[in-house]
């Protein structure tokens, strides 16, 4: 049992008091306090609007003087504790907060939540902390955290789309979508009477969108009828989503932008394909300021638009987004031993925070041309955070695989350490190791050491190599077409890869030497699962295990005319065997194999016969 005292009482002289008319998030903080504080120190505090005695306050007064967006402040008078945020969610992080920092309780992952039964703490009186998030809005499709939002809202962590209920806070309201040329214009109803709406390119006005939208091109920015159109959505959307705080206007998914005279015009004056976009969405944002001042108008600086323009200024309500997608993720953006990332993302996101007011970023924790290979980005996620933070970004989302519970080897850990690092971009190296060492210790039990090990080989293995978040690990998305006589073929591969034994290697890929320490990551997962206390501890060494397995069973060589034929039986069990767990996990191998599955799974729900 613990030991707490606050302000020098003892814990079991309080109560938790709440206002007469709580907010449901309050409630949800203070009855999780009460549960936690029951299973840590065997004490049953009442909860009560009217109390007698020391009392735990929550959300009795304004967090006042200093706290920012959603964050929160603690504070002592000489017998009281005060847990207050400006907003009702701020509270309930300052409710969890309280337990993290005094009784130790940690939300690892959705089926890990601990709560330690030993130690002691000792609230001071009159202590005054104040605690603010590093970025205001802190996004991540991690799918655990999409299918709990409890697990979400305690990881401190902003819905994307969809809607938080009233006891976690309620809906934030500011996500605004993305890619929106489409929906703002839709070629549905111009194409066929205005073509000159749209994109010229290869020589032809194409529709806006992407594959699955009518067209695989953009607007034409330069046409004066296109702004009014856009302009006039945007003020309708804002006027039926009078929440809404900022509203996106941005790119489709493709490198077909307007080269039409006057756009092309606009595009080399400033340098850069960006050029007319940010001069569009500046007169975008120019009469969204008239109805809506405090409304920001959101852009991508994304694939063909990454780099800024020379002379336009974004103005100062519009947010710039800007994309990693062509980073190295292996290493931090501004670590100067990398050149692939210094001469892309470093340069261009500092070459932004010179143009524009507002900017934020979408980044990326997964490698979306293989999810179940081995990611050896643990290192780079905080390094990269804290240059977000050094750049002046005001909004993070971290963009993972939101499907399916995979994604490298330690999917659950990089969710936990991104809940932590969004809200506190400049912790320490020393503390960002305590959080991955307590997490490993709770999640995979006494052999975590194990695990550890296997973690470290895996960054030093790749430690001179460049690793993109869409990389090149087995042959499923190739970018080569190997059977030019079977048009289609390289297609209906990347949708339907399923690996088999025996399957040729692509060479020299990223994670050949990690694959080339198999006997000993083969040993310490061992020793992990013979050390493990639970069954629960055990299924997680064997998902990180099966990330492994297959880069060890089909992203290295295996020539069947050198092996003994016992070498070639233990081989094809050992793979016969993770293509079975693979089927019983139900994971998808890349994103194009996840949307197959999509549209078969939405073909049945729609055609069940």
């Amino acid at each position: 049992m613990q030991k707490l005292t606050i302000c020098g009482a003892p814990v079991s002289d309080f109560s938790l008091i709440l206002r007469k008319e709580p907010h449901p998030a309050e409630r949800t903080a203070a009855e999780f306090l009460q549960t936690v504080l029951e299973k840590a120190c065997g004490v049953l505090l009442p909860v009560t609007a009217d109390a007698e005695g020391p009392g735990i306050f929550l959300g009795t007064r304004s967090g006042g003087e200093g706290v920012r967006w959603d964050g929160f402040r603690t504070r002592t008078d000489d017998r009281n504790l005060y847990l207050d945020g400006n907003v009702p969610r701020g509270t309930l992080y300052a409710a969890v907060d309280f337990a993290e920092r005094y009784l130790h309780y940690r939300f690892f992952a959705s089926d890990t939540e601990v709560i330690p039964t030993e130690g002691e703490a000792e609230i001071p009186a009159f202590l005054d902390r104040c605690d603010n998030p590093s970025f205001q809005e802190r996004h991540c499709d991690h799918s655990p955290f999409l299918e709990n939002p409890r697990f979400r809202v305690f990881s401190r962590i902003w819905e994307k789309g969809g809607a938080t209920p009233e006891e976690l806070g309620g809906p934030n309201g500011s996500y605004g979508g993305c890619h929106t040329f489409s929906s703002l214009c839709p070629s549905g109803l111009y194409y066929r009477d205005h073509p000159e709406y749209y994109a010229l390119a290869g020589g032809q006005r194409i529709p806006c969108g992407d594959h699955s939208k009518n067209g695989p091109g953009q607007l034409c920015l330069s046409n004066p009828d296109v702004l009014r159109i856009v302009t006039e959505a945007v003020l309708d959307q804002l006027r039926k989503n009078p929440s809404l705080k900022t509203v996106d206007v941005s790119q489709e998914d493709n490198e077909n932008y307007c080269r039409c005279p006057a756009c092309a015009a606009i595009d080399e004056e400033e340098g850069a394909p960006s050029g007319s976009i940010i001069r569009f969405v500046n007169a975008v944002a120019e009469a969204v300021e008239k109805e809506f001042p405090d409304v920001l108008v959101r852009t991508f600086a994304y694939q063909y638009s990454a780099r800024p323009p020379k002379k336009t200024r974004a103005r100062h309500n519009v947010l710039i987004r800007y994309c990693t997608i062509h980073g190295c993720f292996r290493h931090g953006f501004d670590d100067p031993a990398c050149s692939f990332n210094r001469e892309t993302v470093c340069r261009e996101m500092k070459e932004w925070g010179s143009v524009c007011d507002q900017m934020s970023v979408w980044d990326y924790v997964t490698n979306w041309d293989c999810f179940l290979a081995p990611f050896p980005n643990l290192i780079s996620l905080r390094e990269n955070v804290r240059f977000f933070r050094s750049c002046g970004v005001v909004s993070v989302f971290e963009e993972d695989n939101p499907w399916k519970n995979e994604g490298g080897m330690h999917h659950e850990l990089a969710g936990y350490l991104i809940g932590k690092l969004l809200w506190n971009a400049d912790m320490s190296e020393a503390e960002y190791n305590r959080h991955i060492d307590e997490f490993l210790e709770a999640f995979y039990g006494p052999g975590w050491r194990e695990i550890r090990r296997i973690i470290e080989l895996e960054h030093e293995t790749t430690d001179d190599r460049v690793f993109r978040c869409f990389e090149e690990i087995d042959l499923s998305m190739i970018h080569f077409q190997p059977t030019p006589f079977l048009p289609g073929y390289k297609r209906f591969r990347n949708f339907h890869y399923r690996p088999a034994p025996y399957q040729p290697v692509l060479p020299g890929h990223p994670l050949t030497g990690f694959s080339a320490c198999a006997a000993e990551v083969d040993e310490r997962f061992d020793r992990a699962a013979g050390a493990a206390e639970s069954d629960l501890q055990r299924e997680h060494i064997r998902r990180a295990r099966f990330s492994f397995d297959y880069l060890k069973l089909f992203c290295a060589e295996h020539d069947r005319e050198k092996m003994t034929a016992e070498e070639r039986a233990e081989y094809e069990s050992e793979a016969r065997r993770w293509i079975r767990d693979r089927e019983t996990f139900d994971l998808d191998f890349n994103l194009n194999t996840a949307y197959t599955r999509l549209r078969e799974e939405t073909d049945l729900r729609e055609n069940p016969s």
